[in-house]
Parts: C-alpha cells; sequence; structure tokens
C-alpha cells in the first residue's frame, strides 16, 4: 500500500512544529525537517504515518518502545502527536545531521577500505545487542542502508524502527510478515517467529551489498567473487555465517558477532602498522588530526574558494574531512547551507551541515575548534579568510601546512608581501603560497619579491565541490609530503612536481 502524506510545506503540527522540507519517505511513513516554533532556531525531524487496518506496527507502537530505549545510537522522541480522525499520527524526534549509509559509501566512489567496513559491522553490532539485550528483546526487522545514518562524527545511527517489535516467547511466527526484500531474513517471510538471530542476517546483507557496489544482499558464488576480489577477504567467513539460510546456523547473538569483528579489526590495524600504510595520519605525528589552514593576503583574493577545493580534493581521497569557517563575519558557508536547503530555510542557529561528502562548520568558537580537531576526523580545514584576528593567526602558524592566498596583480604584491611578515618565523616545510591563475612569470616574480620559493599556481576550477583531476593533482602536491593516503588509494604524480621537474616555472 502506498503512503499517501498529509503534511505540506509551512504546516504546523500541534500548533508547534512548522515543516521546512521532506527528509525522507518510507512505505507507509514520511519524515520531514520541522522549525520549533516554541524553542527558536531549534530544529526537529517530524515523522508522519498513517495506521492501516492488520499491518505494521501502529506508531503509538513505536513511540511507546522508543521511550523506553536510551543509547546513543538509537533515536530519542521527544514528543508523540496521536492519531486524527483520518488516522494520522505523528513523532517528534531529534534530527541527526549525516546521509544513509549507502550514500556515504557512494560518496567515497563506493569502496571502503575493509577497516572501516569492520567498523560499520561493530557499530551496527553495537545498536542491535542493546535492543536484543533489552527486556523483552527488541527486533528491529527492516535493517537496510536506508535505515542506518553516518552522522557528523562518521557514527552510525538507527533511524527508523516503523516494522520493529518485541519479541514474544509463547508465538510461534510474526503476526505481520514485513522487510525489505534483499535484507529481511528468510523466517520474516512466514513459518517461524523472528528473533535477533534475524537482525543478524540483515547485518550481513547489508555488509555484502556495501562490500560487492551494491550488486549483491544475499550469499552467492559470484557474490563471494565480487566481495573477495574488492578487498574484503578477510571478513567472507563472518559474512556468509550471518547469511546462512536457517537461523540456527547463524551467529548466536550481536556480542559474539563484534567479539569476531573486534578481533579481524585487531589483526587488519596490526599489519597496517607493520606496513604503514594505516588510515591516513601525519608522518612521524602519530595519528592525530591534520590541520590545513588558509588566510587570505587580501579580501577577495579567492580564500574561501581555494578552502572548499582543499577539502573537496582531500575527500576524493577517501580522507575523512571537515572545513571550519574561522571568520565571524563571513556569510560564504551560511550561503551554501541556503543553496542546499533553499532561502525559506531558518539557519539562524545552524552552524554545522554536510555537503558532498565534507563536514562545514560555521564560526567554531576556540573550545568548539579543539573539539572538531579532537573528532574523528583526519583532516580540518581552516578557512581563516582575511581576518587578521590573533588567535586565528596563531592557528594560521600553527597549522601543519599554512597555505596563503594571493593575488597575480603586481599592484597587489605588496599586499602578500606584508601578509608574509607575520610568519616569518614559521619552518619552511609548513608555509606555501597559491595564487589563483598565475603565470609562470608571476610566479618566478612573486618568489623574489616574498623571499619564498614555495609559491604555486591554482588552476581555474568555477566549481570548487566538483574538481577536475588536474586540479585535484595541483592541489595534493602541497600535501603530498605531509601525509600519508588511506590504504588502496594511488600515489599521484602531481602537475605542480612535472613543472618544477620541467623547470617551466
Amino acid at each position: 500500500m502506498h503512503f499517501i502524506p498529509h503534511l505540506e510545506l509551512g504546516d504546523v503540527v500541534a500548533g508547534r512544529y512548522q515543516i521546512r522540507r521532506v527528509l525522507g519517505d518510507g512505505g507507509m511513513s514520511r519524515v520531514y525537517l520541522a522549525s520549533d516554533l516554541k524553542l527558536t532556531g531549534k530544529i526537529w525531524a517530524v515523522k508522519e504515518s498513517i495506521s492501516y487496518t492488520g499491518i505494521g506496527v501502529r506508531m503509538e507502537e513505536e513511540a511507546s518502545m522508543l521511550i523506553s530505549l536510551n543509547h546513543h545510537r538509537l533515536p530519542r522522541i521527544v514528543d508523540f502527536i496521536s492519531p486524527d480522525a483520518e488516522g494520522y499520527s505523528y513523532m517528534i524526534m531529534d534530527f541527526i545531521e549525516g546521509v544513509h549509509l549507502d550514500q556515504f559509501v557512494k560518496e567515497r566512489k563506493g569502496r571502503l577500505q575493509l577497516e572501516r567496513l569492520i567498523v560499520i559491522g561493530l557499530q551496527i553490532c553495537e545498536g542491535l545487542h542493546y535492543l536484543h539485550s533489552h527486556h523483552p528483546p527488541v527486533i528491529h526487522r527492516d535493517l537496510k542502508p536506508s535505515n542506518l545514518l553516518v552522522d557528523e562524527e562518521g557514527e552510525i545511527r538507527f533511524i527508523d524502527f516503523g516494522i520493529a517489535r518485541n519479541y514474544k516467547e509463547d508465538q510461534s511466527e510474526d503476526t505481520v510478515k514485513l522487510g525489505t526484500v534483499g535484507f529481511a531474513a528468510p523466517e520474516q517471510y512466514g513459518g517461524r517467529q523472528s528473533d535477533g538471530r534475524s537482525d543478524l542476517y540483515s547485518l550481513g546483507a547489508v555488509l555484502m551489498y556495501l562490500g560487492t557496489d551494491y550488486k549483491f544482499s544475499e550469499w552467492s558464488s559470484e557474490a563471494h567473487w565480487v566481495f573477495q576480489q574488492n578487498g574484503y577477504e578477510a571478513m567472507l567467513p563472518i559474512v556468509n555465517r550471518l547469511l546462512q539460510f536457517h537461523p540456527e546456523d547463524r551467529y548466536g547473538s550481536a556480542a559474539e558477532v563484534g567479539n569476531e569483528l573486534r578481533e579481524l579489526r585487531s589483526q587488519v590495524v596490526s599489519k597496517q602498522q607493520v606496513n604503514k600504510t594505516e588510515s591516513f595520519h601525519t608522518k612521524g605525528k602519530g595519528t592525530r588530526c591534520v590541520v590545513i589552514a588558509l588566510a587570505g593576503a587580501s579580501s577577495g583574493v579567492g580564500t574561501t574558494h581555494t578552502a572548499i577545493m582543499f577539502a573537496s580534493a582531500l575527500f576524493r581521497t577517501g580522507i575523512r574531512v571537515a572545513i571550519a569557517e574561522l571568520d565571524p563575519k563571513s556569510t560564504a558557508f551560511q550561503r551554501i547551507s541556503t543553496m542546499i536547503n533553499g532561502k525559506d530555510y531558518d539557519l539562524s542557529s545552524v552552524r554545522k551541515f554536510r555537503f558532498a561528502g565534507v563536514q562545514y562548520v560555521r564560526a567554531p568558537s576556540r573550545t568548539e575548534l579543539i573539539s572538531l580537531l579532537a573528532g574523528n576526523y583526519d583532516c580540518v580545514v581552516c578557512d581563516l579568510g582575511s581576518s587578521r584576528k590573533k588567535e586565528w593567526i596563531e592557528e594560521f602558524i600553527r597549522a601543519d601546512l599554512a597555505v596563503a592566498v594571493g593575488s597575480g596583480a603586481e599592484w597587489r604584491e605588496e599586499d602578500l608581501v606584508q601578509f608574509m611578515d607575520i610568519s616569518r618565523e614559521m619552518p619552511g616545510r609548513n608555509l606555501v603560497c597559491c595564487i589563483p591563475l598565475a603565470t609562470a612569470s608571476i610566479l618566478r616574480r612573486l618568489r623574489r619579491k616574498i623571499g619564498l620559493q614555495r609559491v604555486y599556481a591554482i588552476p581555474l576550477e568555477p566549481d570548487p565541490f566538483e574538481l577536475g583531476e588536474e586540479t585535484v593533482k595541483a592541489l595534493s602536491s602541497l600535501y603530498d609530503d605531509l601525509v600519508l593516503r588511506p590504504e588502496g588509494s594511488k600515489s599521484r604524480n602531481t602537475l605542480l612536481k612535472r613543472k618544477r621537474r620541467k623547470g617551466s616555472d
């Protein structure tokens, strides 16, 4: 049965929650983003559903179930509006910023490192273990990539419990046989009651789906071959057992699966450390977050545009990256938010959002910046704009890579000279200068003028979110000697390095 939504954009639910946009659709529900008219600036996720006789779990049951749960991987319900005369009811939940798991993988060109796929499995196991340990146990019954979200910290969050149910000891089979074809366990289609092992089958289907370029979610010899060829051979025994037709042939619990995945991850990490190919890190500096700071010698030279290009180029190589707009007077990120969400979307208090795989943070305080650097990112790009605020200049000087963005116009070169005076004490290896659209003669002139050899041209790129291959190569040359790339990514023989070898600039 097709769900027919009742709400439209601008409608107000319960005199308080104003609908802003659609977040997602399901077979029996729709989820919206809504503003709170009582708490200015607060936003929520509103799930609209309708009760059909004999089909699915009524929304009151889902709400009652969620209220009894308390885990960081599960949605937190804050309000429930009972069904109206037409049967429509509304559940108000925390809005989780992030992307669906399948989209998250597709943004990384459809391929994850083995360790990352293991971590995804571990995080799903953590949520399932909590649900299955509840009294009575809660069985999700619709675990699939579109019901899992990757939040801004890279953590898996469960977002839909529309057909979840409590396990009933005295029941021989499920009253309602529901689940998504390809991800639901065989027993969900009748014959016996689903239990925790049904969710474990779905976990295996999710891992198989992600590991085979979205081609397979069930076990077959072809699926086995693709999963193996994609670099996940070490996970095959675990996924194989999860996808067994008979529940008794699968693992007995999510905790048991988690133990196996943790052991496998330990083996993978140990091997990576030996081969020095562990996920992106600073050479000689352990595994802390790398900081790339960009500052404009003057306004209007394209600092923010260049910073976004850096972040986009880093993301293209599989790196978890965030970009912070440090100048509180800048409105660039707010304009990007408006472009994504529409001009009517209330962005006054929304300071973090994700776009094209990159996490954007507007005007963080020093405490928030420290928290960002200590978070789950491999690299943070700091956009200082043309600000000369003392604490932000200190961040520029301390950065692992400090990028001064200047103009190639001769009448503006004094701006660059004056700016470079603030960084004279920086180690030369940490400082570079980027000149958009500069010619070879401009680069030679500026190197003589400012006394710095690491002055490079940045190619023309109208769209900083969708970079051409030559631009990615040009930018990567600036941090290739600073970082190691994720396992499996290619080392880039960059455009700028080729130019230097030829002596063309």
